[in-house]
């Protein structure tokens, strides 16, 4: 969807054909592409606040994969897809234990990556869904949590709001991925419910390794107390 004001994409990229034919491809469809050929250009652009970060995982000056999870750990919510030509579920597993909200395997159709980009964007933006009582904050797209603030990434922040929405209920994977993208445009596989689980739970839990929070229920999934 086109809107009045584009939103913004930042690529962080050393490929400039690639950044060239995206910026191109992404104009017609409504967004602006920001390109940056290596990490430290690229993060001095987030004070100019762009919307999603496109992130290749083969760099100069350090690999992708390093630089989501020191923004994760610098408390970076932006939400970041990971692009790379090493698509093996060993690199998807780790883009996303380091924080990645999806991650593309190159060569890409270009559709499915608009797809991609917009089902993360959507994650992260607004809420409509209700969610009782004033734990979850929409609009930081924060958890509160016994006291103190917890900063989620989008897909942290819908599993989350679909499942306090329910507290105590039992969400099997394939659920809780419906969760994430109800148009279905996150490739699923093994383990990336576990994984997202893995994350939150050491965000949220004094001990993740005795959670009260996020519990896992043997042979279905998880359920979520307060």
């Amino acid at each position: 969807m086109i809107e009045s004001v584009p939103r913004k994409l930042l690529l962080i990229d050393d490929d400039r054909e690639l950044a060239d034919l995206l910026r191109d491809f992404v104009a017609l469809h409504g967004y602006d592409l920001w390109w940056a050929d290596r990490p430290s250009a690229g993060l001095a652009r987030l004070a100019e606040s762009p919307d999603l970060l496109l992130l290749d995982v083969m760099l100069p000056e350090e690999d992708g994969f390093d630089v989501c999870r020191e923004l994760r750990e610098a408390g970076h919510t932006i939400p970041i897809i990971m692009l790379t030509a090493r698509g093996n579920d060993i690199d998807r597993i780790r883009g996303l234990k380091e924080g990645a909200d999806d991650y593309v395997p190159k060569p890409f159709n270009p559709l499915e990556l608009l797809a991609r980009v917009e089902a993360v964007l959507r994650r992260s933006g607004p809420s409509v869904a209700s969610v009782t009582g004033d734990r979850l904050d929409p609009d930081r797209r924060t958890l509160w949590l016994d006291g103190r603030e917890v900063a989620l990434t989008p897909s942290e922040y819908r599993i989350l709001e679909g499942m306090s929405a329910s507290p105590g209920r039992a969400f099997t994977r394939d659920q809780l991925l419906a969760m994430m993208d109800s148009a279905g445009a996150i490739e699923s596989f093994d383990r990336a419910i576990d994984i997202h689980m893995s994350r939150l739970r050491s965000k949220i839990e004094v001990d993740a390794r005795r959670p009260v929070h996020l519990i896992t229920v043997r042979g279905v999934g998880y359920r979520f107390e307060w």
